[in-house]
């Protein structure tokens, strides 16, 4: 197989932080109205009170925002031949900054960068080696513009974060675009 650092075009790769940006943003705001409605569908089937409905419903939210940020993620990279498996990352990661934001809210600012962080690093090595880092920075990177979009901040703070987000995607490709004359010998037939 080659290496996918030859094969990945800057076109390609814009296209592809496009995606997450617009990913991260709409399914931030669209899987907790999800996530709620599939709550309380799920409390009216199983005729129960309500007193941990508004939590499962955040619980929902987040593994259907990570598991629809994977699957946005997944898509494209099936021609690298990336497991399905990529998607359960973000999938465990939304979970995780829903359940942190269920034990005290502002925790969720903590949480969401290093489980993006987390996320992509696992995702990373699914990846052909030499793995590239972008995935890492993509991960990381929609994780800040969800904060950016969900969180009451100034909108000076929410464009701080969505700045830093595009600073961290270009860091991240910028990092995965080495030309084959600067590869150690061999690096194109390396697998593992």
């Amino acid at each position: 197989m080659s290496n996918p650092r030859e094969r990945v075009a800057p076109v390609w790769l814009f296209s592809f932080v496009g995606l997450q940006v617009f990913a991260a943003g709409f399914v931030a705001r669209g899987a907790a109205i999800i996530g709620m409605h599939l709550a309380g569908q799920a409390w009216d089937k199983l005729q129960l009170s309500a007193p941990y409905l508004s939590q499962t419903g955040q619980l929902c939210a987040g593994a259907i925002g990570g598991a629809l940020i994977g699957l946005a993620q997944w898509l494209p990279l099936r021609s690298f031949r990336v497991p399905p498996r990529w998607i359960l990352f973000p999938l465990a990661g939304g979970l995780g900054v829903s359940a942190a934001g269920l034990v005290w809210p502002p925790l969720v600012l903590l949480a969401a960068p290093i489980a993006g962080g987390l996320a992509g690093r696992s995702q990373a090595k699914l990846l052909p080696q030499p793995g590239p880092r972008w995935p890492k920075a993509q991960a990381l990177a929609a994780s800040w513009v969800a904060l950016a979009l969900l969180l009451p901040f100034p909108q000076w703070a929410a464009a701080a974060f969505i700045l830093g987000a595009a600073l961290l995607s270009a860091a991240g490709i910028r990092g995965s675009l080495i030309p084959p004359s600067n590869q150690p010998a061999g690096a194109s037939n390396q697998t593992k």
